[in-house]
């Protein structure tokens, strides 16, 4: 019996021992979840914030570098490839002519008279000149002798000498109203007098018109320059689009033109109803594939949007090119425009540590005018003087579906 009651002691003391052990795993095992508790209840969001991002059309202006180094689409760095495309050819182009010139219709006519003072016949020939001392000619239309002086007596002494004339009709040997002279004025005999002749005419001669004839001028010669010039621009783009395949773009911008010295058809002054210029040119230019041009703009945008936290809703980034630059002859500047329908960025940690400790009246004044937010709602809202928690990760922000800005 005594043994029974000291193995019962010593079960009921094993039993004891055996209680308290458990009940201090119990509280070991507790612990952790004790402090996972702590951790979600210190970090669990008390409020939550609901912001709607606004959405708006994006615009930018994007240059891309076309280049003849580039090896492919480089997006990050706005690079395509271009190839160089030359070509040579004739150009030539005609003018109307703009200046004149006066020439002669009809020659004049009259007539003169031969005078003989020698004491002998003077024979003059068909086609003899004769002129002014201003250089008007006229030829004797037929031939004709002069006969020689003849002496008056009285009382058988010589009183006077009577020359011997003799009339002749005479024209002038260019048409033209220069031809129209006055009386008196064909004085001279081409050649020289012949023994002791003279000429005059004793009235005026007439019959000489002029005519104005259309020629060339000085600014004829330049007006052609610069029409052949444009037209040298005009045919190079044309021949050098034609060289490229149809997947290719000649960037007309970059067209470089270089002539050689035109010869043109008539002289200054050369009586002509038009003028033509002719000339050799070469050209050159870059052309690239549009492709290529709108693939890197629409990636360089989308990383311009994206460093600012703003997102792309649109179905589509439009892209299109506005003007380009040629740089050198082996680089342009390619400026496009981008444009897309876009979700403004809102980073819910910045949000969180702006509205943190504000009151519901202060944070609907601060998302209402802040840049970007379109809609918002704050949960609970619990009356305007309510303050939000000073903690910022006791502030839940949830960003939810775009939508366009109100107002």
């Amino acid at each position: 019996m005594q043994m029974v009651r000291r193995t019962g002691s010593v079960g009921s003391v094993r039993g004891g021992f055996g209680a308290r052990l458990g009940r201090g795993l119990a509280a070991m095992m507790s612990l952790p979840a004790l402090l996972i508790f702590a951790t979600l209840y210190a970090l669990w969001p008390r409020a939550t914030v609901v912001v709607s991002p606004a959405v708006s059309e994006a615009r930018h202006k994007v240059v891309i570098q076309a280049s003849t180094a580039a090896a492919g689409v480089d997006v990050e760095g706005g690079r395509v490839p271009a190839r160089a495309v030359e070509d040579a050819f004739t150009v030539s182009v005609t003018v109307p002519v703009s200046g004149s010139v006066r020439s002669g219709a009809t020659r004049a006519r009259g007539s003169v008279v031969f005078i003989n003072e020698g004491s002998e016949p003077v024979s003059v020939p068909e086609g003899t000149a004769v002129a002014t001392p201003g250089g008007a000619r006229f030829r004797a239309l037929t031939g004709v002798v002069v006969p020689a002086s003849t002496v008056k007596h009285f009382m058988s002494i010589a009183v006077d000498a009577v020359p011997g004339t003799a009339k002749v009709d005479v024209e002038a040997e260019e048409p033209g109203t220069h031809g129209n002279v006055a009386a008196g004025r064909i004085t001279v005999i081409v050649g020289g007098a012949r023994g002791g002749l003279k000429v005059m005419n004793p009235e005026p001669t007439s019959g000489g018109e002029d005519k104005i004839t259309p020629a060339v001028s000085p600014v004829d010669l330049a007006t052609a320059r610069k029409r052949i010039a444009a037209e040298a621009a005009r045919v190079a783009a044309r021949r050098l689009t034609e060289k490229v395949s149809a997947n290719l773009r000649v960037l007309g911008e970059t067209i470089v033109v270089e002539q050689e010295e035109p010869v043109f058809s008539q002289a200054p002054l050369t009586p002509s109803a038009e003028l033509r210029a002719t000339c050799r040119a070469s050209a050159r230019a870059l052309a690239v594939k549009e492709a290529d041009v709108l693939k890197a703009a629409r990636g360089r945008f989308l990383l311009d949007l994206g460093a600012d936290g703003a997102r792309v809703v649109s179905p589509e980034v439009e892209v299109k090119i506005s003007r380009v630059n040629r740089m050198d002859a082996e680089t342009a500047a390619v400026e496009t425009v981008a444009s897309a329908q876009v979700a403004a960025g809102v980073e819910p940690d910045d949000l969180a540590r702006e509205l943190a400790g504000r009151s519901v009246q202060e944070a609907k004044s601060l998302l209402a005018a802040r840049p970007g937010v379109s809609g918002f709602s704050i949960h609970p809202d619990g009356g305007d003087e309510r303050r939000l928690p000073r903690f910022p990760w006791w502030i839940r922000v949830v960003v939810g579906r775009p939508e366009a800005k109100r107002g």
